[in-house]
């Protein structure tokens, strides 16, 4: 969590910090200060979690011949379709 000391100095996890320092410091360090001296520090905007982007999936169209009609699949290429192409 972000916190910005409000104090002269204080020892902190992540060493020494001094009045107007902002520092990341794990919740439950910010939880044990603030139960002992609130005024210490100030606790700014918590991110929110990050969540996971969902994977797009490349939309398929189907192939045209130069001409523009539908292409057709190749039978004699079983591992490749060649009637849809990425989009």
């Amino acid at each position: 969590m972000k916190v910005l000391v409000k104090m002269r100095s204080m020892s902190t996890s992540q060493g020494m910090a001094r009045n107007g320092d902002i520092v990341d410091l794990p919740k439950a360090e910010v939880d044990k200060i603030l139960a002992g001296s609130p005024h210490n520090i100030e606790v700014l905007a918590e991110e929110a979690p990050k969540k996971a982007s969902k994977k797009t999936t490349a939309k398929k169209k189907r192939a045209r011949n130069v001409d523009g009609t539908l292409k057709a699949d190749d039978p004699s290429t079983p591992d490749v379709n060649e009637a849809w192409e990425d989009g």
